[in-house]
């Protein structure tokens, strides 16, 4: 039976009787802001939490489970996200924004993006 939109919030097919997580039904909340290694050069994968965490790159999986995407990516704000996506843009790009935007998406575009890319506004 395929699962509704409710479990799919909570629980990924992945994980079904998984037992990683100390035995929590629901995925914990991990508030380390460093981690441990086993040895110079053995990375868990994990190193400092504003970079990533596995709290966080559950989410992602389960956003991407539930928009039926491969991936997706979670910020700790919109304007880091804006930033990002900003990046993705080359010289003579056009971009078509709504003119109603936070003050600072408006000198993002104009101020900063602007001194690297050549690309106009459509308000």
């Amino acid at each position: 039976m395929a699962r509704g939109i409710e479990t799919k919030c909570l629980h990924l097919e992945e994980e079904e009787g998984c037992s990683n997580n100390y035995g929590a039904v629901s995925y914990p909340v991990y508030q380390t802001s460093t981690y441990a290694h086993l040895g110079v050069g053995k990375s868990t994968g994990y190193d400092y939490s504003r970079l990533q965490n596995p709290t966080r790159e559950h989410l992602e999986k389960v956003v991407a489970v539930l928009e039926n995407g491969s991936d997706a990516l979670a910020f700790s704000t919109g304007m880091a996200a804006i930033t990002l996506m900003m990046e993705l843009f080359s010289p003579g790009d056009h971009l078509i924004v709504d003119a109603d935007l936070y003050g600072g998406v408006i000198r993002l575009f104009n101020n900063v993006s602007k001194k690297k890319r050549n690309y106009i506004l459509k308000y």
